[in-house]
């Protein structure tokens, strides 16, 4: 089977390599088959480069990947559904070859992604072991399934196909290289559409050889795509004294969640190369315990003369502001390098947070964006913190910092 894998993701602030689809390529690959990367993000003339694509490859069916519905940020939200549609569009009706999405945005919505897009079926989770099977079974006369649960396993290993991919125009553009170490969360965020999602370790020694494999190539900055890397702290460890052991010589950022740490871990993720942490920290219902390893990460990494960044994402539901405040003096005792605060918190239907929302008329008078969109698939946003009064609070500090009022991340800001 030929199989054209397209990455529509034209963002650039900063662009992101198509790093999924380099997986999923490799996996197509090692398992007999023909894939080939249409890598869009810098194309001048997309439909130009789909048409020259598939005129030389003459796939039997195109993956086109939906890395997010839009940026989740409410201040200038970019939406992107509308230009992949497009694609998909351009596709069936010139070619008449049928188009499976996947990757992470599809999880906000599978039979919503797919039907706005016009797409045929959709792999909702990593597709690695499976995607080869959902399409021949969608490709069976008479099979009506359209949403296909995709799965990892460790027998996937690492396999990863890069050659499609102009690094080079990346990193001149602010983009760096990324690997991963696991699938999957096992944090219950009630914001978050990877909580709770089946978590699968990787190969200690197939992620360094991987690492290894993009160095020899030039590339020595990288940034870590885990949802968050401390998962699991004995394999953090492992994986971090295998990657000290192979002296690749290269730096990397990572973000973590307080939780699952100690210093010999803090130790070796500078030995191999951590320059930048990004904590992720919420203010939704917290036990003192919690606030305490967010300090106890924030001190070790400052011991380990490792910089660190803090998303906080507050302003929750029934939330009062005593709670801001409190979270406020705590980064100002303990000083990480910066904090980005986001009030408007992203909604998808399938959340608790959303349902819970949607059970208490006087919590929907916040609701801000497309509110008429019942599927949320349109951006819809929940904020009861008014902005005014949140620039009263940080009182024009340094250390703070309102997330969204300008693009980019933190390894370009840090």
């Amino acid at each position: 089977m030929k199989i054209l894998l397209i990455n529509p993701n034209t963002y650039q602030s900063p662009p992101v390599p198509p790093i999924g689809l380099e997986y999923l390529a490799g996996s197509i690959e090692g398992q007999g088959h023909s894939a080939e990367i249409l890598d869009l993000c810098f194309a001048g003339d997309w439909r130009r480069e789909v048409d020259s694509a598939i005129n030389v490859l003459k796939p039997e069916i195109a993956g086109i990947s939906v890395r997010n519905i839009d940026t989740v940020l409410y201040h200038a939200n970019e939406f992107f559904l509308d230009s992949i549609r497009e694609v998909v569009g351009h596709i069936k009706s010139a070619y008449g070859i049928s188009v499976v999405i996947g990757g992470s945005g599809i999880s906000a919505g599978p039979d919503e992604v797919l039907d706005y897009l016009g797409a045929d079926l959709a792999v909702e989770g990593p597709a690695e072991s499976n995607l080869i099977g959902s399409i021949e079974q969608f490709l069976v006369q008479g099979n009506t399934q359209r949403i296909f649960r995709g799965s990892y396993s460790h027998q996937s290993g690492c396999l990863r196909k890069m050659s499609s991919s102009d690094y080079q125009k990346y990193f001149k553009r602010g983009g760096i290289a990324g690997f991963e170490t696991h699938k999957g969360c096992s944090s219950s965020c009630a914001y978050c559409l990877e909580a709770n999602t089946r978590v699968v370790l990787k190969n200690p020694e197939e992620v360094v050889n991987e690492i290894r494999a993009v160095a020899d190539m030039g590339y020595e900055h990288f940034h870590l795509c885990d949802s968050e890397f401390n998962e699991d702290l004995d394999y953090c460890i492992e994986f971090c004294s295998a990657l000290k052991k192979a002296g690749l010589g290269i730096k990397w950022a990572v973000y973590m969640k307080p939780a699952n740490f100690n210093r010999k871990l803090f130790s070796l993720m500078k030995d191999t190369g951590v320059y930048l942490i990004t904590l992720t920290v919420d203010s939704f219902k917290k036990c003192p315990l919690y606030w305490e390893d967010t300090e106890k990460i924030i001190f070790n990494a400052k011991t380990a003369g490792i910089k660190i960044a803090v998303d906080f994402l507050a302003g929750f539901p029934y939330e009062e502001e005593d709670v801001l405040l409190e979270c406020l003096d705590l980064f100002r005792r303990v000083q990480p390098d910066t904090v980005s605060i986001n009030t408007y918190i992203r909604l998808y239907k399938s959340l608790k947070l959303t349902q819970l929302i949607m059970k208490d008329k006087n919590l929907q008078q916040n609701l801000l964006g497309n509110t008429d969109d019942t599927t949320f698939i349109s951006p819809v946003f929940y904020s009861h913190v008014n902005p005014e009064r949140l620039r009263e609070l940080i009182r024009g500090e340094r250390l703070f910092r309102i997330e969204g009022l300008e693009k980019g991340v933190n390894y370009s800001r840090i």
